[in-house]
Order: C-alpha cells, then structure tokens, then sequence
C-alpha cells in the first residue's frame, strides 16, 4: 500500500496478462472445427484413369459413383474450411429429371457437389459414403448449417444414415419431378427472398437437350421448370405466376418437335419465351455456349436489375466440359465443375462418339491464334467420365490449342493474296452457324 492505494508489482501484472492471453488462446482453439485429412494424391494415383494433353483433362473414375466423386474432389480439396463446400446434395441414381432440377441448389449459397444414393433410393454407397467423410461440408449458415441435402423421393433411412455420420441433414421431396421443381423453388426462394426471374424449361420426355442447362443452373441457380407433351403442368404454372408483378423470362430447351408452338403460346401468357436454338442435343449445347440475352429485368428506374443469361462466348481463353451423351448420371454431377473452379460450360460429342461439324465449327471461333508469351490466352476442357474416346481427345486437343505460327502466316498469306471479294468468303465447312441468331440483346 502507498498513500493509501494498492499497487501491483510489475510481475504480477505479467502474470496476469499472460493467464489471460492463455485462456483466450485455449477458448479459440477449442472452437477450431476438426480438419480433414490430406488428399493422398500423387500422379501416379488412377494412372490409367487420368489421361492429360496440352489442353485438357479426363475426371473419371471405375464407375459413375467414383466420376461424380472425382468431380467433388476437383474442385474441393476440404483440407481447411476455406476449402470445404457449404454442404452436399444427395440424389436418386434412377431419376435424371430430379438430378436435373436440382442442380439449382448447388450454387450459392448452398455451395454443393451432387453425390448419387442407389437401390430405389435407400442406400448411401460407400464411394457416396467416403465422400461425405471425406468432404465433412462446413454447412449452410443461411439454412441453420444444413450440411446435407436429400433431394428427390428418398427413403427416411438416408438421412438417419447422415445423422449417424455426424452431418445435419435436409430432406426436399415431392411425389413427382414436376412437383419437386415447384418446391425447390419455394425453398430457394426463402433463402434469397425472392423469386428468380430467369426460368429454364426442360420437357420430361426429351430431358437430354436440357444437360447444358442444367451446368449453367449449378453455374447462376436459375428457376427449373417441367412441361410435358400435353402442355404446361399446374405446377408450373404456379411457379411462373409467383413471378408477379414482373414477369419471368423463359428459356425452353427443347426442339419444336418437342415442345410445340402450342406449349410456347402456353409459356408466352406468363412471360417473355425464348427458344434456344438447335435440333439436336449436340446442336443445342453449342448454341448455348455461344447464346447471350442481356437487357432490363425488373424495371426501368425502380428496382432496375439487369439481365444476362447465357455463356455467350465468341472468342478464345475459355473453359468447357465435354461428355458423352450416354450416360446422364456422368453429365448432371459435372454442373459442379461449372458453379466452381474453371466455370466450364458443357458440349456434347455425337451418338458415334465424335465431334460434330457445328461443334468443330464453334472451336475454331475459340481457337486462339499466338501473341506474346505474357499475354498469350489459352483453352482448358474437362474430358467427362470414360466415354470419350482418346481419338476424340486428341482432336478437341488440336481444335483448341493454341495455332502454329505457320498456319497463321499462311492464312494472313492467302487473303492478303484474295484478288476478289468472293475468295474472302470462308468455305462453307468453316462457317460459323448462327453468329446473329444465338446473340439476343434484347432490352424488353
């Protein structure tokens, strides 16, 4: 005691400070969530499964269950949290369309790769199994840390298997996938407080032209929406009248020997309809990867929001994934390899296993011609699944690589040598289909 106050010697302050340091340390600590184990990746892991060239890549595994597995390990490394995805999406592996519709979910802010349960739905499968471990998603704030999404009509032991993994689940089901499309989109709109304004249109009987769509939901999570060779369903035409007061802009992915000028008329009564281009599923994905519509959404002065919907790329540096049409269940998980990572939009090679001469066209649009080495751009293709022969490989290798000087010279060469307008024209083989049509800047 002096003059009548206590003081504290030096070292007791020390003391004190240094307690209280340590306390705080082991309350933070204590906090840390528990970290996933290290990939155990080497290049010489899946040797014969990972087949590389000078611009692409083959994600594939021994079945579809491992395929769907090496998407989510692409992109999610789960070594920290930063890492982790904010939960996981669990689907039927005998129901495309639900897979399809629920690819919306896995953009933000669920963050998610989609993973298949089998047997009529009631088992997680133990490559589904060692993935979930694996990723140990961190859970989805905005939804109460949700880690798990059981999306379609799944047995109730699913998620009690979840629970016993330690992960929290969610179950989304409904009697049918147009019914199952008109409650995600009431889910997702509680989460964003808003419905989408931008609604895809698949039909249930033609499901295969709607794939690129489906990478771009997983890519924006737009609306999803069904119609059937009768018409549009009640249930969506519940989910495009919640568009009101604004109206929704329709995108139908689907032929008109699919969808009929009827069903559009149908659409049309509920907001602006557009067709995506193409007859066949090849022909389509290529459209779309070219397609822009961009303009006003919600309003003019009040609550303006613009409008973008589409890849709309016409120039090289570009990613994609190219698959084969045969198997839905190796197409619809890669829309992960689309919402993260390289944002790859899709292309599909022919029913023989070959590109086809739209797509071969559209690459040579992309292909890059050389510049500076410190500016040069470059494409980059995922090869989906084992589908994809190494022939085709090799030539979408060659379609995007970037051009030799000599090919460029000689070309610079032959035109400047043009002595008439007509020898400026490119073949016919060359042409690059629907430049005009698949660009819509539509300001409605």
């Amino acid at each position: 005691m002096e003059g009548g106050r206590y003081v504290m010697k030096p070292v007791y302050t020390l003391l004190t400070v240094a307690i209280l340091s340590l306390l705080l340390t082991l309350v933070y600590v204590s906090l840390w969530e528990p970290q996933g184990e290290p990939l155990n990746v080497s290049t010489l892991q899946n040797e014969d499964l990972l087949e590389l060239t000078g611009s692409t890549a083959r994600l594939s595994g021994d079945n579809y269950l491992l395929t769907a597995t090496a998407y989510s390990q692409a992109i999610y490394a789960s070594a920290q949290d930063k890492d982790r995805p904010g939960a996981v999406v669990l689907v039927r592996d005998d129901d495309p369309a639900v897979a399809l519709a629920t690819t919306r979910l896995q953009h933000m802010p669920v963050n998610a790769p989609m993973l298949f349960v089998t047997e009529n739905g009631t088992t997680i499968p133990e490559e589904t199994r060692d993935e979930l471990e694996r990723l140990r998603p961190e859970g989805v704030m905005m939804d109460n840390n949700v880690q798990v999404y059981i999306v379609g009509d799944i047995d109730q032991s699913v998620a009690e298997e979840v629970k016993q993994l330690k992960m929290k689940p969610r179950v989304i089901s409904a009697s049918n996938p147009i019914e199952l499309s008109e409650v995600l989109d009431e889910y997702i709109a509680v989460l964003e407080s808003n419905h989408r304004q931008i609604v895809f249109i698949a039909s249930t009987d033609a499901l295969e032209y709607a794939y690129p769509a489906a990478n771009w939901n997983a890519h924006q999570g737009d609306g999803f929406a069904f119609v059937t060779p009768e018409g549009v369903p009640e249930e969506t035409r519940r989910m495009l009248e919640k568009r009101w007061p604004y109206y929704p802009y329709i995108y139908v992915f689907a032929p008109s020997s699919v969808v009929d000028e009827d069903v559009m008329a149908e659409l049309s009564q509920y907001g602006h309809v557009q067709r995506i281009p193409g007859d066949t599923p090849q022909e389509m994905a290529v459209r779309w990867a070219g397609y822009k519509d961009s303009g006003h959404r919600t309003s003019w002065l009040v609550g303006y929001r613009p409008r973008s919907v589409g890849w709309g790329y016409a120039e090289p540096g570009h990613n994609m994934l190219l698959a084969s049409p045969d198997d839905w269940r190796v197409i619809v998980p890669s829309g992960v390899l689309s919402h993260m990572g390289k944002h790859g939009f899709l292309l599909l090679t022919g029913p023989d296993g070959e590109l086809q001469d739209t797509l071969r066209s559209y690459l040579q649009v992309l292909k890059p011609d050389p510049t500076h080495p410190s500016q040069q751009v470059f494409n980059f293709a995922w090869i989906i699944g084992n589908d994809v022969s190494d022939e085709t490989v090799r030539e979408l290798d060659d379609l995007l690589k970037v051009s030799s000087l000599s090919t460029n010279n000689s070309n610079l060469s032959n035109l400047n040598n043009s002595s008439s307008p007509e020898n400026n024209t490119l073949p016919a083989s060359e042409t690059i289909p629907g430049n005009a049509d698949n660009t819509i800047n539509s300001t409605t």
